[in-house]
């Protein structure tokens, strides 16, 4: 799948729902206490109104958004500062986002094993930590109030430029263990996301978790499709001639999926083995020829790709190449841990036309 467009929005969502919750204490803790005390599950889930303020700089604008909480219920709604307005309510059995400004809603259904895939708050901050702690250093950087209400202040500072995740700073409520303001910074960006309320002794009606929508919108159903697997003479079929990792050297090919992309483009992800274990994985879908290139994100840098100007994302649980070439856009992405974004381009350099 399109992985850019899926890390800009899990980004964005990260940022959003920031809610870190555990127990209650006074005692002093170092960072990575901090961190774990923050990450806990908690046997009550946590209730609270919330108000908030987002400003992603040039990237995405600012927003305000209010929040209600409740056993594990959300309700969210959202205005942008260019007339932007939605309203979202998780209500633990299904989503239902209305778009007030262009009158239409969407609903899904949570309540399905397949959707396991959208991660609690709390399981998205675990993975933000778990994705930084190799590459920043994080330290303790005092106390301090935000919303009127106590904090403790970490510092995340990347030990490299250009990472995905740039310089974070991280204030933390004693009490609730909410994260109560964040700021990521990278490339010349700066996001920011702030409480300017909190109340977590708010008296919540369950109707706050409906959403009467007007009579002239009907929600559209929304579902997410598993991967369909396909043989290759499929993928000839459909694509006609394209580049492949060939199968030598004790590469081989384990299986082919099928994903519907954007606009529900066709996109190919083959899976690499090597001596009985995962190697590479390599998506391959027609360019949109109407865009001469992706936009790159943080992190991401300028490489030249068998001929091609391509691009890299170099992590240290990430590495990627991306290249467009014949009208196609080509993807390799490491799955052994080992591998260097040399030996990603060593693979691109051996692929060959299939037809």
């Amino acid at each position: 799948m399109n992985w850019k467009k899926s890390l800009r929005a899990a980004g964005l969502v990260a940022v959003l729902t920031f809610s870190l919750v555990g127990c209650n204490t006074e005692a002093s803790y170092s960072p990575q206490e901090i961190i774990d005390q923050a990450l806990q599950e908690t046997k009550e889930p946590l209730t609270y109104y919330g108000e908030y303020t987002m400003d992603m700089g040039e990237a995405g604008g600012k927003a305000q958004i209010k929040e209600w909480t409740k056993d594990g219920k959300r309700r969210i709604e959202i205005i942008g500062e260019n007339g932007e307005n939605s309203i979202s309510v998780n209500d633990g059995s299904q989503i239902i986002t209305y778009d007030v400004k262009a009158n239409k809603a969407f609903k899904m259904d949570i309540s399905k094993d397949a959707l396991n895939m959208f991660q609690s708050p709390r399981e998205q901050a675990e993975a933000l930590f778990n994705l930084v702690k190799d590459t920043h250093e994080i330290s303790m950087a005092g106390e301090e109030k935000i919303a009127g209400r106590d904090t403790y202040k970490l510092v995340a500072k990347a030990k490299k430029d250009n990472t995905l995740f740039g310089d974070m700073e991280v204030w933390v409520d004693k009490k609730t263990w909410l994260t109560l303001k964040m700021t990521m910074t990278n490339a010349g960006n700066k996001t920011t996301t702030e409480f300017t309320k909190l109340d977590d002794r708010a008296k919540i009606d369950d109707a706050q978790f409906t959403i009467d929508l007007p009579k002239d919108v009907e929600a559209e159903e929304l579902s997410v499709e598993e991967p369909e697997s396909v043989s290759l003479d499929v993928v000839k079929e459909q694509l006609g001639e394209f580049l492949m990792v060939p199968e030598e050297n004790g590469i081989t090919l384990e299986e082919i999926s099928l994903d519907k992309g954007l606009e529900d483009r066709p996109e190919y992800t083959f899976n690499y083995v090597k001596n009985g274990q995962q190697e590479i994985s390599v998506t391959v879908f027609k360019a949109n020829s109407s865009v001469s290139e992706e936009e790159p994100i943080f992190g991401e840098k300028e490489m030249d790709i068998r001929g091609q100007k391509g691009t890299v994302m170099d992590e240290s649980k990430f590495r990627y190449i991306g290249w467009q070439e014949k009208g196609y856009q080509y993807g390799i992405m490491m799955v052994n841990p080992e591998l260097t974004i040399e030996d990603l381009a060593a693979y691109a350099k051996q692929m060959t036309v299939v037809k």
